[in-house]
C-alpha cells in the first residue's frame, strides 16, 4: 500500500513523463472536454435513442430499451475514455496501471463499493425510506443483466481512466498529493450536475465518492481497486437491489418511499444523508490507513 505523497507511483510517473501538462492547463482542458461530452450527450442522446429503441423493437423488452439506453452511454463514456488516453499518450506515459497485485485490489474495491452502498442503504432503511416494491416479481432476465453489468462497468472503467488515470496524478503532481486528490473529486461531482444530479447533498455525495475512488488509485498504485469499488456502487444500486431502475431488471426490487430526507428526493440514494454517513466513513478510514510507503 503506498502512500498519498510525492513518492506515490502515479506522481513518479508524471515527473518522469517526456513531456509534462501544466495543471492548471490540464484541469481546464479536462473541465472543458468533459462538459463538451457531457452537454452534447444530453442533446443528441435522446434522438440516438429513439432510433435505436426503434431499430431493436424487434427483440422485444428488455433489449430495445437496453439498446436505446446502452448505445449513447457507450458514445459517451467511450469519447471519455479516448480524450485520456490520448491526454495520457501526449505526455508520454500510460493513462491506465493495474497496480500490483490487481486481483486482491480487484475484490477489495468490489467489496468496498458495494459494502458501502449496501450501508447507506441500511441506514436510510432504519430511517425508514426503503421499502418492497409491491407486486410478484418478474423472473430476471439473466442475459440483459450480464450485458447490463458490461455497460456498467465500462462506464466505471471510462469514468475512472478519466479522472483517476489522467486528471489526478497532473494535478498531485503539480499542486500536492492531497491537493489534487481534492481538486479531482470536486470536478467529479461538480461535472455530475451537467449529467443529472440536482441537490446540493448530491454533489456533495459525488465529491466523496471521488474521495474514495481517488485515494484508491493512489493507496494502489492503479486503477483496479477504484474501477472495481466504482462498478460495485453503480450495479449495486441498479443491477442488485433495483433503486434505480435498469432496462435489464433488477435482482431485488426496493424502493425509495417516505424516511423525510432519507430517501433523497430526486437525487435518489445519490441525494441521500445515509450515503454521506457510509462514504465519509470509507473515505476516513482509506485516509487513514497505512503509515508507510508501501506495505509488504
Amino acid at each position: 500500500m503506498y502512500a498519498v505523497g510525492f513518492g506515490n507511483p502515479w506522481i513518479v510517473d508524471v515527473e518522469a513523463a517526456p513531456r509534462r501538462q501544466p495543471a492548471w492547463v490540464a484541469g481546464l482542458a479536462g473541465t472543458l472536454l468533459a462538459a463538451g461530452v457531457l452537454v452534447l450527450a444530453r442533446r443528441l442522446g435522446g434522438p440516438a435513442g429513439a432510433w435505436l429503441a426503434d431499430a431493436g423493437s424487434a427483440l422485444g423488452s428488455p433489449w430495445s430499451a437496453m439498446m436505446a439506453e446502452g448505445g449513447p452511454r457507450l458514445a459517451l463514456f467511450g469519447a471519455l475514455w479516448g480524450l485520456a488516453a490520448a491526454a495520457a499518450r501526449i505526455q508520454g506515459r500510460p493513462s491506465w496501471k493495474s497496480g500490483r497485485a490487481w486481483p486482491i485490489a480487484l475484490c477489495a474495491g468490489l467489496t468496498l463499493g458495494a459494502g458501502t452502498f449496501c450501508a447507506s442503504v441500511a441506514i436510510a432503511a432504519l430511517a425508514g425510506a426503503v421499502s418492497s416494491a409491491s407486486g410478484p416479481a418478474p423472473a430476471p432476465n439473466w442475459s440483459a443483466l450480464l450485458v447490463g453489468a458490461v455497460l456498467v462497468a465500462f462506464q466505471a472503467s471510462a469514468e475512472e481512466v478519466y479522472f483517476r488515470g489522467w486528471l489526478q496524478p497532473v494535478f498531485c503532481a503539480g499542486w500536492g498529493p492531497w491537493l489534487g486528490l481534492a481538486a479531482t473529486a470536486a470536478l467529479f461531482g461538480g461535472l455530475h450536475l451537467i449529467a443529472g444530479a440536482q441537490g446540493p447533498l448530491a454533489v456533495f455525495n459525488l465529491v466523496l465518492a471521488g474521495l474514495l475512488f481517488g485515494l484508491l488509485a493512489l493507496r494502489t498504485g492503479g486503477l483496479t481497486a477504484g474501477v472495481a469499488a466504482h462498478f460495485g456502487w453503480n450495479w449495486t444500486e441498479s443491477g442488485a437491489l433495483g433503486l434505480e431502475p435498469d432496462p435489464a431488471g433488477s435482482l431485488a426490487r426496493l424502493r425509495l418511499a417516505g424516511g423525510g430526507v432519507w430517501n433523497g428526493g430526486a437525487d435518489g440514494m445519490n441525494g441521500s444523508p445515509a450515503l454521506t454517513l457510509a462514504l465519509g466513513f470509507a473515505v476516513c478510514a482509506l485516509a487513514l490507513l497505512g503509515p508507510g510507503r508501501k506495505r509488504a
